[in-house]
């Protein structure tokens, strides 16, 4: 990846991203969408912190409008599926370019 002289490399494009995650851009443009990724809104495209994302995507995985864990049961062991849980996992791994 080429860098542009004074761009911070910490953010990144869609295309950038999806790349490092492995997914295909519009996946990652629906993420972001849905706001399971941090994006910030550039026209009709968007930015997005690598180290943001990174921190967001080592969380565990829940389900749209899943409660909470309560603090006295057990986790729930969640399904893996889908693109969200493989950009979970690249970035748990530390997976880079």
């Amino acid at each position: 990846m080429t860098e542009t002289p004074g761009r911070d490399p910490d953010v990144l494009t869609t295309a950038e991203l999806a790349t490092k995650l492995g997914l295909s851009s519009q996946t990652v443009r629906r993420m972001a969408n849905a706001g399971q990724i941090p994006a910030l809104k550039t026209g009709k495209d968007f930015r997005y912190s690598w180290e943001a994302v990174r921190e967001v995507l080592r969380q565990p995985h829940r389900e749209p409008g899943e409660a909470a864990d309560e603090p006295d049961s057990p986790p729930t062991p969640q399904p893996k599926k889908g693109a969200g849980y493989r950009a979970q996992r690249r970035a748990r791994t530390g997976a880079q370019d």
